[in-house]
């Protein structure tokens, strides 16, 4: 991944837009998680499920709720981040 900060925009599910600036995926036991930094955000990262959509040509993130398997993601971004 670059250094370039790269921003991604989601719709919540009340219709607003919301400007994430993207920091990493990592893939656990076949899943895909995206971690995200919300712009408006004190620091709070974001863990993301990455999952198809009905469509099969768009994906959807979905927001880990379980605090355990949002945590063991954010902790291996962290390991990976050290070690550059």
């Amino acid at each position: 991944m670059s250094k370039q900060e790269e921003v991604i925009e989601l719709t919540d599910k009340d219709g607003k837009k919301v400007k994430f600036k993207f920091l990493d995926i990592i893939e656990k036991d076949n899943e895909e998680y995206i971690l995200l930094l919300p712009e408006d955000s004190n620091n709070e990262v974001e863990v993301f499920k990455i999952q198809e959509s009905d469509t099969k040509d768009e994906v959807e993130y979905k927001l880990v709720i379980d605090e355990k398997i949002a945590q063991e993601i954010f902790d291996e971004f962290m390991r990976r981040r050290n070690e550059e």
